[in-house]
């Protein structure tokens, strides 16, 4: 039997790590008020699954119930009286023949359902016909569903009902490693117990007890190596001792590190240092170096992002030397090379990379686009790429694009002369300002359009379902119709080009306002006017395309 079998706990004073959940479970035990429901939630390897079977063994123990039951030999009389039991429980005796049943996995009263593959509405309702059942021999039938949150939602719907009042000799014990995937309405019907993380100390005391019992010899710093590695997982803790164990007479840390290989501190530091210098070259070099040694690449980066966490901690003031680091000095000469921002950055961009690691062939692309998201690609392509105008056209495309964002296209029309004053400064005069009228804009305004239509047609479409309504001197305010348009013509870059054209066209400077027309305004009408624009078959087309492919 492998170790984390063999060293399972099988009573609650065994847990570790979890005093509070000891505490209650045992109060309801020796109070006799059992739950009908309950939700065991924390991460892998905390102890859920055990803890249920703990529980289940504790309900049923034979050497737990009233004499009189315990003394009759007849199991009818045993199932049909237990209404009658009334006594207190207490932790399970181990050895009854309920007790070694359950711990074998051989209980008919006992049943473990994996939800992961009995998943569905049809599984649940023969599970409900089932429940009705009294038991066979044992006090409760004990439902443990593992993985529960992979239950569909119709499943959980035909659930509901059955949890909710539930037979009197049935218990339900709900475990997940993602409680935040239960529905409410489930959550709310069952007493939820949260299995956290166990702390180093906890693991290095399971590890010291399962290598005295099974005289393994091992290093105390091996020790202390595995426990940093195992990511609070008993298990893991167990069955990474019971590996090493099968391949050296004593465990050494080397052999840990060698086994881990990703997951140093040396390794881990090596790595974050490329990321405080954005050194892309080197941090995708020593990824590309892990993988290939066989390392596995998502319990590097999980390794990674809680080293980031806890610089993060430094830079916000937490007391550093409860942060179970390896070298504290070290931690903190690099948590000053970050930002508080970058960190958390990086720490978000690895974290959806270790849940998307599974999807991928190669574990290794994923982290590599990260590290080209959050490190500077363009300072790389400068320092490798010589004699190549590569960069150079790179940085020309990105200057024009800003430039068509601000302006699109159209060069400011120059109407002002730059002239010397006396202090060295200078200043604008307008060279021809002639005095624009309200009416005088109506008059150019199809001459307006043609001027915007050379341009762009889909913003000529949307002025055309706009109208000029005041103009005070200076700014022109136009009446939209759809407030869909008109947040389009409010964009800055068609303010802008729009600010432009007029310019152009009415000799003045005029600056663009839009505003939403009133619910009992008409749209315009078309006019019939030679200098109004018409549009074209080929450029309603046109039209069409750009908006449909926003």
């Amino acid at each position: 039997m492998v170790l984390y079998r063999k060293y399972r706990p099988q009573r609650l004073a065994d847990l570790v790590g979890h005093e509070q959940i000891k505490k209650t479970l045992l109060s309801q035990l020796e109070s006799g008020k059992i739950g009908h429901g309950y939700l065991f939630f924390g991460p892998k390897g905390t102890g859920k699954t055990s803890t249920a079977r703990i529980l289940a063994k504790a309900v049923n123990c034979q050497r737990q119930a009233s004499s009189e039951l315990a003394s009759n030999k007849k199991r009818s009389d045993y199932t049909l009286n237990a209404k009658k039991l009334e006594a207190k429980f207490g932790e399970p005796c181990n050895k009854c023949t309920s007790c070694l049943a359950i711990t074998e996995g051989s209980h008919l009263d006992i049943l473990e359902i994996d939800a992961a593959s009995n998943r569905g509405i049809d599984e649940v309702r023969d599970l409900r016909e089932k429940i009705k059942l009294s038991p066979l021999s044992a006090r409760f039938k004990v439902y443990i569903v593992d993985e529960a949150h992979m239950l569909t939602n119709e499943a959980f719907n035909a659930l509901l009902k059955t949890l909710e009042e539930p037979p009197k000799h049935v218990i339900f014990i709900l475990c997940t490693t993602e409680a935040d995937k239960l529905p409410p309405t489930i959550v709310s019907r069952l007493s939820r117990f949260n299995f956290a993380r166990a702390n180093t100390a906890d693991l290095v005391k399971i590890l010291e007890k399962v290598a005295k019992a099974e005289g393994i010899k091992i290093e105390k710093e091996a020790i202390d190596k595995l426990a940093n590695i195992s990511e609070g997982s008993f298990r893991d803790a167990v069955s990474l001792l019971d590996q090493l164990s099968a391949t050296t007479a004593v465990i050494t840390d080397a052999d840990v590190i060698d086994l881990a290989k990703g997951g140093s501190f040396g390794q881990i530091e090596k790595f974050v240092v490329f990321l405080s210098k954005k050194d892309l070259k080197e941090a995708v070099l020593f990824i590309e170096d892990i993988a290939s040694s066989g390392a596995d690449i998502s319990f590097f980066i999980k390794r990674v992002v809680l080293f980031l966490e806890k610089l993060l901690f430094i830079k916000i003031g937490v007391n550093v030397s409860s942060l179970d680091l390896e070298d504290v000095d070290r931690a903190r000469g690099l948590a000053v090379a970050f930002e508080s921002s970058q960190l958390q950055n990086l720490m978000r961009s690895f974290l959806a990379v270790e849940s998307d690691i599974k999807f991928y062939p190669m574990p290794q692309i994923p982290v590599v686009l990260a590290l080209c998201k959050n490190l500077e690609v363009r300072e790389s392509l400068e320092e490798n790429i010589e004699g190549d105008d590569s960069v150079e056209k790179i940085e020309k495309k990105d200057d024009e694009k800003k430039e068509q964002e601000v302006v699109r296209v159209a060069k400011v029309s120059k109407v002002a002369k730059v002239t010397k004053v006396a202090d060295g400064k200078s200043q604008l005069r307008d060279d021809v300002k002639s005095k624009l009228s309200f009416s005088k804009i109506e008059e150019k305004w199809g001459e307006f359009l043609n001027k915007v239509k050379s341009v762009n047609v889909h913003v000529l479409a949307l002025l055309k379902s706009s109208r000029p309504k005041e103009f005070d001197g200076q700014n022109l305010t136009c009446e939209v119709f759809y407030s869909f348009h008109k947040d389009k013509l409010a964009e800055p870059k068609i303010v802008a080009m729009l600010d432009t054209f007029a310019e152009e066209v009415f000799k003045n400077q005029i600056k663009f306002r839009f505003v939403l027309a009133k619910k009992e305004a008409k749209p315009p009408k078309a006019v019939e006017r030679s200098d109004v624009v018409e549009i074209e078959d080929r450029d309603i087309a046109q039209i069409a395309q750009e908006i449909f492919s926003k």
